[in-house]
């Protein structure tokens, strides 16, 4: 008996012990610089994560660990917003043409778009007064949302022009924006538009003559293959429905569906399909 007990503690030690390694890789920076690719565009313009509601570390940590392990980009800033809006730096961007990311971490959930675009408007004109002049912004599930937002109420004077804008799984036709409901809400997509519209989505359409110039935008959904049309927590036609309102203003605008296990709402950034179409859109050189 003493002999299985021993066994259980050294099982959840090392258990303990891997998972807090591997949380100090995805959380903290590498040492080093990239071996440069001749295949892809590197510049000192950085690229912004913002993860959604109840996100952390883990929404894009292991996708920015891998852009560094295949000498991609590299991990210089990790932006920390406080409850109270103010921020805490960790890094340095060291202007060495490396593809920088950033990470932005939100120390407290919220469940307004409102208050969250607010937070990336402050993340933006911290990044201008350090010289940024532009960037591009890569977001996840209501982070999507909130990203929207920001670039049609904030972005302009004393903010980074936004090049390239990633959204992915984010709700943007739905009634509920943060946390998960019961039954998937869907107005569903026609060839005209969605059947319906929510207020958020009322919002945006209101809003879009707003919308940065020149701005190319990746829009990204999961479907699970389970009949669900979703990706167990947004469905594709909430998703989708943004396609109708940046067709006439973004200057390109692309889509990506994830499938299968790969396409679940938390394991989409974490899938190789979108990791090799988000280098192509923003890093990989044209021919």
């Amino acid at each position: 008996m003493q002999r299985i007990v021993k066994g259980i503690i050294l099982l959840i030690g090392f258990l303990l012990v891997s998972g807090g390694i591997y949380y100090a890789k995805i959380r903290y920076f590498s040492p080093g610089t990239l071996v440069k690719q001749k295949t892809i565009h590197y510049s000192n313009v950085p690229t912004v994560f913002i993860h959604g509601y109840e996100g952390s570390s883990f929404s894009f940590g292991p996708l920015l660990r891998n852009l560094e392990k295949e000498n991609i980009a590299k991990r210089e800033l990790t932006i920390v917003v406080e409850a109270d809006g103010t921020l805490d730096v960790e890094g340095k961007l060291e202007n060495n043409k490396d593809n920088p990311t950033i990470m932005v971490l939100f120390a407290k959930d919220v469940t307004s778009e409102i208050t969250q675009s607010k937070w990336i408007d402050h993340v933006m004109r911290y990044l201008f007064r350090q010289k940024i002049t532009q960037v591009n912004l890569v977001s996840h599930s209501m982070g999507g949302v909130s990203s929207l937002r920001y670039l049609l109420e904030y972005a302009g004077e004393k903010t980074p022009a936004v090049e390239h804008f990633v959204a992915i799984a984010a709700p943007f036709n739905d009634l509920e924006i943060a946390e998960d409901t019961e039954e998937i809400f869907a107005y569903e997509l026609t060839e005209e538009g969605p059947e319906g519209k929510t207020p958020i989505y009322q919002y945006f359409d209101q809003a879009m003559t707003h919308l940065p110039q020149r701005l190319q935008v990746l829009n990204v959904a999961g479907d699970l293959k389970d009949d669900s049309n979703s990706d167990g927590s947004v469905s594709i036609h909430s998703v989708f429905a943004l396609r109708f309102l940046l067709q006439r203003h973004a200057e390109s605008y692309r889509e990506l569906t994830v499938t299968g296990k790969s396409g679940g709402h938390s394991r989409i950034t974490k899938s190789i399909e979108f990791e090799k179409e988000l280098i192509r859109f923003i890093w990989k050189k044209t021919a």
